[in-house]
């Protein structure tokens, strides 16, 4: 595993951790820990380019002794000079690493999901930006912050109930959004009309675009679509999480998107967004009307986009939310999901859980094929093992692949 950082003197460096399994053959294994990984250092770098890296990470680990020719997987970012499918630093590598595997970082590519999907659905980048405003503008002044504790206190709600960074936590930054809207238009409205200065005027320009139906009406949407990757994301950054449970959640995500693309679950959202702007006197007519083109990024020119990318847009009626925003959102998401978590990742994970004692596929001797492959491994030879281990583990309680180690 390697990823860039910067020390505090600004020298950018790359730090390297390898996780391993140790050979029986050579040394005695504490079965409870038979998973070992270890932090190595940092590289430090002077160029950037796929040759130099690749083979700065080689020399790094000849020089601890480590069989290059024994590792099966990579990990790194998504960027273009790290994960490139014709010249990226993975695939030179190969050349030392003959059966490695590059995986990216399943968060990290989730993220970039969102990402991707904000540059081709019209408003989410004004969206996004609104929200980031909204939390810099409490959070990074004393006065601004007491104005929105006082609403909150005054409006009966929660104190403990705070604005969320956006960049950290989307979801999480959307449902505080709903959760302290009053308190949010309350504090803007008391800061507007509190002085002419600067902060006033920012005050009264966050507020008009918060109570534009555009932005009720995105952030339901939102809240909902996002509630969904919430779960998975969640999943993904937890330490205890295997590859097999991921596949499953990747799968359900995937199917749960697909299972709301449709005009009932569309309306069930709009309706609650127009009962939201109604309560809190919010002008549900309002026409939002893109001043810049929407540019297609060059990923999406092979596929089709049912909404009108590079023209300018108007979202008013129902249908154009539902067209022009919502079915874009959830395709858009679709393809991404699709594409960065890619059916030979799945497979491969697929093969894993046949090692996994939750999964259906425990000890399933017909699911291991593309991983024997992977690895250089004896098909033969672990399909006698599966057969010869499965009545044995039939009488014992296993839930974990440790416990099936150390049985």
């Amino acid at each position: 595993m390697a990823d860039e950082c910067r020390d505090v003197s600004g020298t950018q460096q790359l730090s390297i951790v390898i996780r391993f399994v140790p050979d029986p053959n050579r040394c005695t294994i504490d079965k409870a820990y038979i998973v070992k990984e270890y932090f190595l250092g940092f590289i430090p770098l002077a160029q950037f380019d796929v040759e130099t890296l690749a083979n700065k990470i080689a020399e790094f680990l000849n020089y601890w002794k480590i069989p290059l020719e024994s590792c099966i997987c990579l990990c790194f970012d998504g960027t273009s000079v790290m994960s490139g499918c014709v010249a990226g630093v993975h695939v030179y590598l190969k050349k030392y690493m003959p059966n490695s595997l590059y995986v990216h970082c399943a968060a990290h590519r989730l993220n970039l999901v969102i990402s991707d999907t904000c540059k081709v659905v019209c408003y989410i980048s004004d969206y996004f930006s609104i929200v980031s405003q909204i939390y810099t503008f409490f959070t990074e002044f004393g006065v601004t912050n007491i104005y929105f504790k006082q609403a909150q206190i005054d409006l009966g709600q929660v104190q403990s109930s705070t604005l969320k960074l956006w960049i950290i936590t989307r979801w999480i930054a959307i449902d505080s959004i709903v959760n302290n809207f009053p308190a949010i238009v309350r504090a803007l409205r008391d800061l507007s009309e509190d002085g002419s200065g600067t902060r006033s005027t920012n005050a009264l320009g966050i507020l008009i675009h918060a109570k534009k139906s555009v932005f009720i009406i995105s952030t339901f949407i939102l809240h909902k679509l996002l509630g969904i990757i919430k779960v998975l994301s969640d999943q993904l950054k937890s330490p205890s999480l295997d590859y097999v449970r991921g596949e499953h959640l990747i799968k359900s995500v995937i199917q749960q998107l697909k299972d709301l693309r449709n005009d009932q679950c569309f309306y069930q959202i709009y309706d609650k967004a127009k009962d939201f702007c109604s309560l809190h006197e919010i002008d549900f007519t309002h026409t939002y009307r893109s001043y810049r083109a929407t540019t297609i990024p060059i990923r999406f020119q092979d596929f089709f986009i049912s909404s009108t990318v590079g023209q300018r847009e108007a979202l008013h009626a129902p249908t154009d939310y539902l067209n022009r925003f919502y079915f874009p959102l959830i395709d858009c998401m679709l393809l991404e999901l699709n594409d960065r978590f890619s059916s030979k990742t799945l497979s491969l994970m697929k093969n894993i859980s046949t090692v996994y004692p939750e999964s259906a596929n425990f000890l399933n001797i017909d699911e291991i094929n593309d991983f024997c492959c992977h690895i250089g491994g004896d098909k033969s030879s672990l399909k006698n093992e599966f057969l010869v281990i499965k009545p044995m583990l039939e009488s014992k309680k296993v839930n974990n692949i440790i416990q099936l180690l150390m049985n």
